[in-house]
């Protein structure tokens, strides 16, 4: 909190845990950074976007480190704002993705490498979403059943059309905010792995589950486009229908060469990144020889 005695500002940070606050004070002179960052009330830009411009610099600036809580009432007794102004604030940088707002618990700092859904070939949205321990990921499953498959998956599966399997269909929340709906389409007797198990009740991963039963992934193929949320998938993420949407398509083999698993997934790419990791194969040094 900022108090001007003079040409003196006084700072009062506190730091609060859940059984203790200390406060540490410190005492500058002149015209201090942080006073210099202000609100001007006399600028044309809505006060709330200059409180964010401070909270992103001074988060560039290492003044918040990842976790730390961004205080509501603090930030107005600080800058003199009223509370719908601050949360306007909070909103924006949430959107910047540089703040997490966490229903019932307030902001925090984000960690630039949290929402990232890596495509990975042994790994799913649940595993890799799961290894922030700060986040809540909530799985609802829609629907788990053997049905006929639609033409589609039958034939990217490798199977006869009108052939039954197992559909598993799902929806994720991320703290509280929908983020995916997917739909998984596996052949019977993989499916019928799935049956009792917890993965049926949104509480396990699908991809463990299934290596459990001996059906790893040895290869995959993944296809990601931009394309407008289909009505069903639409209701589901709480958008318009037609709004842009990740559309993530993919086929999972086994080393045989088995296909055992094809998906396709909607994403919100607001609430989550989808992040593709790349290297380069080594090149042979020019006249150099290979011998085998």
């Amino acid at each position: 909190m900022l108090y001007q005695h003079g040409r003196a500002y006084f700072f009062i940070d506190w730091v609060e845990s859940m059984d203790e606050a200390h406060s540490y004070v410190y005492v500058s002179s002149g015209q201090d950074e942080r006073a210099m960052q202000n609100i001007d009330r006399t600028s044309a830009e809505p006060y709330y976007l200059q409180l964010a411009r401070i909270i992103e610099a001074d988060i560039k600036a290492g003044k918040y480190t990842v976790g730390d809580r961004v205080g509501e009432t603090e930030l107005c007794r600080s800058f003199d704002l009223a509370r719908s102004t601050v949360r306007e604030t909070l909103r924006a940088l949430e959107q910047q993705r540089l703040i997490k707002l966490v229903p019932r618990r307030g902001a925090f700092i984000a960690d630039p490498a949290e929402n990232q859904w890596k495509l990975q070939v042994t790994q799913g949205f649940l595993e890799t979403g799961a290894h922030s321990p700060d986040r809540t990921i909530e799985t609802s499953v829609l629907r788990a059943d053997f049905e006929p498959l639609p033409d589609f998956a039958a034939e990217a599966l490798g199977l006869p059309r009108g052939e039954s399997g197992f559909v598993l269909e799902r929806l994720r929340h991320i703290d509280g905010k929908a983020a995916m709906h997917s739909t998984n389409y596996l052949p019977a007797d993989v499916g019928g792995f799935l049956v009792g198990k917890p993965v049926l009740e949104g509480s396990a991963s699908l991809n463990q589950t299934l290596a459990a039963a001996g059906f790893s992934i040895f290869a995959a193929r993944r296809e990601v486009a931009a394309i407008g949320a289909p009505a069903d998938t639409a209701k589901h993420l709480g958008l318009a229908r037609g709004a842009p949407v990740l559309f993530v398509q993919s086929t999972s083999r086994s080393e045989l060469g088995r296909v055992f698993d094809f998906y396709r997934s909607f994403v919100r790419s607001d609430v989550v990144t989808i992040s593709v990791d790349a290297e380069a194969q080594p090149e042979s040094v020019p006249g150099s020889v290979e011998t085998e």
